[in-house]
């Protein structure tokens, strides 16, 4: 089991409410999912008490040849991005888009498939180049926000998000990357609204779902988090992340042999135990969970 550290480096301490506990706690093993089929590398808590990443090995694809004719290696790039080798989508893509830096199809394709394998700055370095060539396009500028609000932008992706709504309201990822920005930015109910409203364009969509159970979870609204997390992992289509922040929303409620199970389901047995054996740890320590109702209630009283 993973030793906690003690009360000084403990990473809950001093906490503003328990809201920030569950945001802190989800933290440790899932994120948001700005698209449809955004993975995360799974986390555990170190001896430290910060994240550890569990990586999976993936094997390289193929590399892309300097004698590949350009349609041989877009027809290799829609390929790999249809059946989600993101890996390999994002070689071939990059390929073409050193080849031509104003190939705006190519620099678009190629952050999406780098967001996706959580190279995240480089996603967002190519598409500032990007939406320099298409300013007004809607995909373009879908992806530039999504990119701003996976590097931690979310004050600059909402307003890039809003300008790509207006272009094209009926776009469901739009809406859900709306969301995601306004839960960075603490704004829980409105993200949750854009939620909804993403739903209603893509019904029972188990990206959608994922992102407004973990927007629930750390709004405090456990019970309607493992609801909605239940939703979406019962769609063959949802990622892991979605198991995975339902395992952390029982443990969070205690539910700790059903957490256990979700979360073996995607992690190597080592990982999953020592996440479910922090959030253990983490809620039978009722000073700190007596310390943080009494900030909530500081924190009420002035409002």
């Amino acid at each position: 089991m993973t030793k906690m550290p003690n009360h000084r480096n403990f990473p809950f301490s001093g906490l503003q409410s328990r809201r920030s506990a569950l945001l802190l706690a989800t933290a440790l093993v899932s994120s948001f999912a700005l698209s449809s089929c955004a993975t995360t590398p799974a986390t555990t808590a170190s001896a430290t008490g910060t994240p550890a990443t569990a990586a999976k090995t993936q094997a390289a694809p193929a590399a892309p040849t300097a004698e590949q004719s350009e349609s041989a290696l877009r027809e290799a790039a829609i390929s790999s991005t249809k059946t989600q080798d993101y890996v390999a989508a994002a070689a071939y893509w990059g390929s073409l888009y050193d080849r031509n830096g104003n190939d705006a199809e190519a620099g678009l394709n190629y952050s999406k498939s780098l967001r996706q394998i959580g190279s995240v700055a480089q996603a967002l370095t190519v598409m500032q180049r990007v939406q320099q060539i298409k300013p007004d396009d809607a995909g373009v500028l879908s992806e530039y926000g999504k990119a701003l609000a996976a590097t931690g932008h979310p004050d600059q992706a909402e307003g890039v998000l809003n300008r790509a709504h207006e272009l094209k309201p009926d776009d469901w990822t739009v809406l859900s990357a709306q969301g995601v920005t306004l839960d960075q930015l603490g704004r829980y109910k409105d993200a949750q609204g854009k939620y909804a409203d993403a739903l209603k364009i893509s019904p029972d969509n188990p990206s959608v779902l994922t992102n407004l159970g973990l927007s629930l979870a750390i709004d405090g609204d456990l019970t309607g988090a493992e609801s909605t997390l239940r939703k979406a992992v019962s769609n063959p289509k949802a990622a892991a992340s979605a198991r995975q922040n339902l395992a952390v929303v029982l443990g969070l409620q205690g539910k700790f042999d059903e957490a256990t199970r979700l979360a073996r389901a995607d992690l190597p047995l080592n990982v999953a135990d020592n996440n479910i054996a922090y959030l253990r740890e983490m809620l039978t320590q009722p000073a700190l969970w007596k310390q943080m109702e009494s900030l909530d209630k500081g924190n009420n009283a002035t409002h």
